[in-house]
């Protein structure tokens, strides 16, 4: 079955933070074919240009260099657009554990802008990449949603603090969120 056979309105428009990492732009790359519009936010710390290059000429296609630990820059990106894809992350356990307080501004607080921006903007959608590392020390296969162990790093730390802020900010406001642990 595949993407190929999801339809979307004319003129939907999607934000991809992170979208010039390897996952963000591979959803550009989807939805572009898909004949939607695509605004990727990147400040380019973990993703390459490289990766949005051929993107770059496409009258659907527009980037943004921002970061998202910068609230202005969350609500400009998120200005008209109808779902968000947020992936834009620091990613890497072991440097989580060596440099936390960056994971905490980085991953948390960018997270929250993001989702303060969608709110603010009445955005349709927030779709979020969050992590298997929320399971942490769970030893039960398969995984399963509420069965949580020991969390075993700032990383995964930031990433169920993100899930719990998406969660309030469905029951507080009603901004509807999905959240994929990959």
């Amino acid at each position: 079955m595949g993407y190929k056979n999801i339809k979307f309105p004319k003129n939907t428009t999607f934000l991809v933070t992170g979208g010039a990492g390897f996952i963000g732009s591979n959803l550009c790359e989807a939805l572009l074919e898909k004949g939607c519009k695509v605004r990727c936010l990147d400040d380019l710390s973990n993703g390459f240009r490289h990766n949005i290059e051929e993107f770059l000429t496409n009258p659907n296609f527009e980037f943004i260099e921002g970061d998202i630990t910068n609230y202005d820059v969350c609500l400009k990106a998120s200005k008209n657009v109808d779902y968000i894809l947020h992936q834009a992350a620091w990613g890497s356990v072991p440097r989580s554990i060596e440099m936390p307080q960056f994971y905490e501004v980085v991953n948390i607080q960018g997270t929250l802008n993001m989702l303060e921006a969608a709110r603010v903007n009445n955005v349709k959608k927030f779709i979020y990449a969050s992590s298997s590392s929320v399971y942490g020390d769970e030893p039960n296969l398969p995984k399963v949603e509420g069965k949580e162990g020991n969390l075993l790093s700032p990383y995964a730390l930031t990433k169920r603090v993100n899930e719990e802020y998406a969660k309030l900010y469905t029951k507080l406001y009603g901004l509807e969120t999905i959240g994929l642990r990959y």
